[in-house]
């Protein structure tokens, strides 16, 4: 797994069960037009199904091996598939205009990916020196928070352009999640301290294979923490402005989802530096 693929699985992974959560767990719900949860439904489990394709090679590797992690890497994979096809349901059962079973399915999936996350935790504690299964489960679902809640507010702040009446209240309410994800971001980093470096440990052919993938620079000290932090010290100012921005509605929601386009691509940095030292 110490592969760049798996890492990009993780990430989408982390913005499709968070984005998944928020959006049927937000205040938005009942209060917006089932169109946004259709449109920002049917981005989460593309996502989705990006994560099960890109996990797919890796997780089948382990699976031929027929070692220990074979039964973890199976569950993994069958987890992340059923929900990406239970987040699809939901944006199905929105389109034919059954609201309260899309919300539902919707639920089930956010359970269904936060399954998903404990036989990938599992295959990460059986790497020495990665610390355990609790731990690898809190990193992923603070990843999850924190990519969730920022693309989230992105496509929030689009809606606003299709209901322009719509109350600023819920782009504030996002912009303050966002601040409160930031936070989860920034102990995911923390902990990811406590993890080898990209092909740590390994030899020879292995040892060439894996330097492939993965920047020298990465495999550097603690680098990783710097570029991670670093960036996330960005988002934190661009979360700032979110929320003056918010609070004084009309024309300055449209400033702030300016704001989370920036947001959006910063985000991702900051989880793929805390997640390449995760296997």
């Amino acid at each position: 797994m110490d592969v760049p693929s798996a890492i990009l699985a993780l990430v989408l992974a982390e913005v499709g069960v968070g984005g998944l959560a928020l959006l049927w767990f937000a205040p938005t719900w009942g209060n917006v037009r089932h169109g946004y949860e259709i449109l920002l439904g049917s981005t989460l489990g593309v996502m989705l199904w990006g994560a099960w394709a890109t996990l797919d090679g890796p997780l089948q590797v382990i699976a031929a091996d027929g070692g220990a992690m074979a039964g973890p890497a199976a569950t993994a994979e069958t987890a992340m598939l059923m929900t990406a096809g239970i987040a699809t349901a939901s944006v199905v059962a929105l389109l034919a205009k059954q609201a309260q079973l899309g919300r539902i399915l919707g639920i089930v999936a956010v359970l269904a990916g936060l399954y998903a996350f404990f036989p990938i935790a599992d295959l990460r504690a059986a790497r020495a020196g990665a610390g355990g299964l609790i731990q690898g489960y809190v990193e992923l679902v603070l990843g999850a928070f924190f990519l969730g809640a920022v693309w989230d507010g992105m496509v929030l702040g689009h809606w606003y352009l299709v209901e322009r009446k719509l109350s600023n209240r819920f782009m504030v309410w996002m912009s303050w999640a966002n601040v409160v994800a930031i936070g989860a971001a920034a102990l995911a980093v923390v902990l990811s301290a406590r993890n080898p470096v990209p092909c740590a440990g390994l030899e020879g052919s292995e040892l060439a294979i894996c330097s492939l993938g993965f920047s020298p620079i990465l495999s550097h000290g603690n680098f990783t923490l710097v570029l991670g932090f670093g960036v996330l010290a960005l988002v934190a100012i661009i979360a700032g402005f979110n929320i003056k921005l918010a609070r004084e509605g009309g024309r300055s929601i449209q400033a702030a989802t300016g704001m989370f386009y920036l947001a959006v691509v910063l985000a991702p940095a900051v989880e793929f530096a805390a997640k390449v030292r995760y296997f």
